[in-house]
C-alpha cells in the first residue's frame, strides 16, 4: 500500500512539493487508485475480444492524429526563449498543451493567426522604434516587457514588516511570520516554507512583499493569511537557492505596491483568485532580472522607497 511516507517519495520524484496536510488528504484517494488497477488486472480481455465481432474492432487501426506542422523560432538567448514559454513555464519544465482530433483543426486556424499577429506585432514595434514613438505601448514593445495584465493589476502585493518569525510547531520545514501589513485588524499570520534555505534570523525585521489577497489557508494546523514572495534560481535539491524579496527601507507597512508605469486595479476576491485560477496565470511571469529586482515579464516591482529585490538571484523565478 502507499503511506505518507511513500507519497512523499512520489512527490519527490515529480518535482512536487507537498505539505503535510496535501499528504494526508491525498493517501486515500491514491489508494482508490491503486484498488481500481487491481481490478482492472483481474479483467479477462482474451475472452472479451473473442466474444466481439471483428468488424467492431477495440481499436481504431486505421485512424491517425492530424498534426500541425512544427513551427519554428530562433531566440538570441535563454532569456528571451523562456518569456515567449510565457504561462507554460512551470519549474524545470515547459506544459505541452494537449491536442485531440476535434480540437486539432480549429487550433491549426489558431496557430495560423498568433504566427500572423506576432508578425503584424513585430513589425509594428519596428515602425514604432523607428518613429520615435514615447507612448506607454511602444516603449513596452521596444523594451522587452509584456504590457501588465488586467490579472496582475488585481493582485494585492503588500509591503509587510516581520515582527516574529519562528518555527511551526508541527511541521519541520514551516515557518511561522507575524506580519505588520498595516491593517486596522492586526498582523497577520504567515506560514511558509523557508526552514531549508534560511534562519528565521534572516527574515525577522525584513520588509518583505505579502500576496494579500489569497484565500486563507491551514498548514498543518495553522491558518496562513497570504504569503511571503521569495526568488528562487530554478535548481533542485542541494543547488537550489531561495532568497526573500525585500522592499527597501523607507517603505510603509501596508503599502500597496505597484508595477511600473502602470496603475493597480482594485483587488481581486479571494475566491475570485482561486475560482479562476488567477495566481496560476500570474505567478509563472514572475522574475528577477540582471541586477536581481523583481519584475513581471519585464515590468519593474517598486514601492515608494524603490525597487523591490532580492540578495543574489538574478534571471531567477519568483514564488
Amino acid at each position: 500500500m502507499c503511506g505518507p511516507s511513500t507519497l512523499r517519495e512520489l512527490a519527490k520524484i515529480s518535482n512536487l512539493e507537498l505539505t503535510d496536510e496535501e499528504i494526508e488528504e491525498w493517501t486515500p484517494q491514491v489508494h482508490g487508485i491503486i484498488d481500481w488497477f487491481g481490478k482492472l488486472n483481474d479483467i479477462d480481455i482474451e475472452k472479451i475480444t473473442s466474444d466481439l465481432e471483428t468488424e467492431t474492432g477495440l481499436y481504431r487501426d486505421d485512424w491517425s492524429m492530424p498534426l500541425a506542422d512544427d513551427v519554428t523560432f530562433d531566440f538570441e538567448n535563454r532569456e528571451a526563449m523562456m518569456n515567449e514559454a510565457g504561462d507554460n513555464w512551470q519549474k524545470p519544465y515547459v506544459r505541452v498543451p494537449k491536442v485531440d482530433v476535434k480540437e486539432n483543426a480549429e487550433m491549426m486556424s489558431v496557430a495560423e493567426d498568433v504566427a500572423a499577429a506576432t508578425a503584424t506585432a513585430t513589425a509594428k514595434a519596428a515602425a514604432a522604434a523607428a518613429a520615435g514613438e514615447k507612448d506607454g505601448e511602444a516603449a513596452s514593445a521596444s523594451s522587452g516587457a509584456s504590457p501588465p495584465s488586467e490579472n496582475l493589476l488585481g493582485m494585492e502585493f503588500l509591503v509587510g514588516r516581520v515582527l516574529k518569525c519562528e518555527k511551526h510547531p508541527e511541521a519541520d520545514k514551516l515557518y511561522v511570520e507575524t506580519i505588520d501589513c498595516g491593517e486596522e485588524s492586526g498582523p497577520r499570520t504567515i506560514c511558509s516554507g523557508l526552514v531549508p534555505y534560511m534562519s528565521a534570523a534572516e527574515i525577522q525585521g525584513k520588509n518583505v512583499v505579502v500576496v494579500a489577497n489569497l484565500k486563507p489557508r491551514k498548514m498543518s494546523g495553522i491558518a496562513s493569511a497570504g504569503m511571503l514572495l521569495c526568488a528562487n534560481n530554478g535548481m533542485d535539491g542541494d543547488d537550489r537557492v531561495v532568497e526573500l524579496l525585500v522592499v527597501p527601507e523607507g517603505a510603509t507597512p501596508g503599502e500597496r505596491l505597484t508595477w511600473e508605469g502602470a496603475t493597480n486595479d482594485p483587488p481581486h476576491g479571494g475566491n475570485k483568485i482561486a475560482k479562476k485560477k488567477i495566481w496560476e496565470d500570474v505567478q509563472p511571469g514572475l522574475e528577477t532580472n540582471a541586477t536581481c529586482a523583481a519584475a513581471w515579464r519585464g515590468n519593474a516591482l517598486v514601492s515608494s522607497a524603490g525597487a523591490v529585490t532580492c540578495a543574489s538571484v538574478s534571471g531567477g523565478k519568483i514564488s
